[in-house]
């Protein structure tokens, strides 16, 4: 079935007839009157992803549109402990469906079956969620009660592999997409904070593959078993900015890979430091002037051998794993999934947020369907045009050949209006998946 036909059915799962049992079950809707469970969510999502910031009289209108009509205090009232059960119940079955596109295809990605990218999010609660949702505390900025999202993501099909909502002091290292095996043949890229050669092994147990930034006092060994100071090391050996060499790593471990070391502009440098010191005084401590110097490298760790990545095939590909920092960043931004209305009740708050998580799912099935196959899309762009389009879905949803055909148009017009022009300096992303001879990386 192609993406179309499946983001069709997907939506009519997830905006069907069963949310009226599960309205009831959770309370959420006791005797229908105006309401049901469907035409509920119907509601709240498709507002939210016309009108992120919306009103009380924004959800009136799209429910006036779903043929409920009701008063802005009527909507108001909604907003109970009840909704918030409903629509957490609600995401949980929006995020059972796995849908993937067909796989992007840039030369670089063919190496791989698959190329797993994964990172975390944050989003501030109210103070009241502590309990249920503690915060990571440590910091001025850091509050009572956070929601961390985990999310792995198959960069070459576009698929929401896993996505887990935890509490903001969960641990990236321990969280199940960590653990999470890959399939033989697959690359996994995941954030500094998933660090773990107990993960590493595992991937190369399963015939996998990982590339990785060093993590600050891991021990390094030479292939003879010999302790490096690796600060030292680079400085006597990479004089002309690049060391490329296999190490073995922990002293209990002894995991054998790949270090790739690459001296950076002394201003990049310096600005790296600065940055070090404000967040170690932020957590009342003091950066190691061995850390500092560090710094003036960026130090890859892998397992993939010369003859499978070249060092610059190594940098473009862990470069893809910043694309999952633009997805957060889309949905924080566009979808203003990190906005709370901090004068309403926790139970208003949290279901917006809800509401805001189901629609961003959805919204990420939609632009698989108009972007996924061309690699000089813009999520932003395309995003832009769903949300022009998206009082048109509250008319075709029930009718499985009207939606798709909105979806077909929607795809046109993404198409049409969505993409990026390659660029000659700074190249795409896409463009150094086709080429990475195009990496402007001067080894310093």
């Amino acid at each position: 079935m192609e993406i179309v036909s499946q983001v069709a059915v997907a939506m009519q799962a997830v905006f069907g007839t069963t949310l009226d049992i599960l309205a009831r079950t959770t309370g959420c809707v006791q005797r229908q009157r105006k309401f049901s469970g469907m035409s509920l969510l119907r509601t709240l999502v498709l507002t939210l992803l016309y009108r992120p910031g919306a009103k009380d009289r924004d959800y009136r209108a799209t429910a006036a549109r779903l043929n409920v009509f009701v008063t802005e205090e009527a909507i108001a009232h909604r907003f109970t402990d009840g909704l918030v059960q409903f629509l957490a119940e609600a995401l949980k079955h929006t995020v059972c469906q796995a849908l993937a596109a067909k796989p992007l295809p840039a030369t670089l990605l063919l190496k791989f079956t698959e190329l797993w990218i994964g990172d975390s999010t944050t989003l501030s609660l109210p103070d009241e969620l502590a309990k249920q949702f503690p915060g990571c505390g440590g910091s001025e900025k850091a509050g009572k009660a956070a929601m961390k999202i985990q999310v792995l993501w198959s960069l070459k099909t576009g698929q929401l592999l896993q996505w887990l909502i935890e509490s903001g002091r969960a641990s990236d290292a321990k969280s199940e997409i960590a653990a999470t095996v890959p399939p033989a043949g697959s690359l996994s890229i995941l954030d500094l904070g998933y660090f773990s050669l107990e993960r590493f092994r595992r991937i190369e147990d399963a015939k996998a593959y990982w590339i990785s930034r060093f993590q600050h006092n891991t021990k390094v060994f030479d292939e003879t078993g010999k302790q490096l100071s690796l600060l030292r090391f680079l400085q006597e050996h990479g004089e002309n900015g690049l060391v490329d060499m296999p190490v073995v790593l922990g002293e209990k471990d002894r995991l054998p890979c790949r270090l790739i070391a690459l001296r950076v502009p002394p201003e990049v440098a310096a600005r790296r430091r600065q940055q070090a010191c404000e967040k170690a005084r932020d957590h009342g401590r003091q950066a190691s002037q061995e850390y500092l110097n560090l710094l003036e490298w960026t130090i890859f760790l892998t397992n993939c051998p010369p003859e499978l990545l070249s060092w610059k095939e190594v940098v473009v590909l862990y470069r893809a794993r910043w694309q999952i920092e633009l997805l957060f960043k889309l949905w924080k931004s566009h979808n203003r999934l990190a906005q709370r209305e901090v004068d309403a009740s926790p139970q208003r708050q949290m279901a917006v947020l809800y509401a805001k998580l189901i629609g961003v799912i959805v919204q990420h099935w939609i632009l698989l369907t108009a972007t996924w196959s061309d690699g000089q899309r813009s999520l932003r762009k395309a995003a832009a045009v769903v949300q022009d389009w998206i009082v048109l879905f509250s008319e075709v949803l029930d009718d499985l050949h009207r939606l798709g055909d909105l979806l077909y148009r929607l795809q046109a017009a993404i198409a049409n209006t969505a993409r990026v022009t390659p660029r000659k300096k700074h190249p795409s992303l896409f463009q150094l998946l086709e080429n990475p001879e195009l990496l402007e990386y001067t080894v310093c």
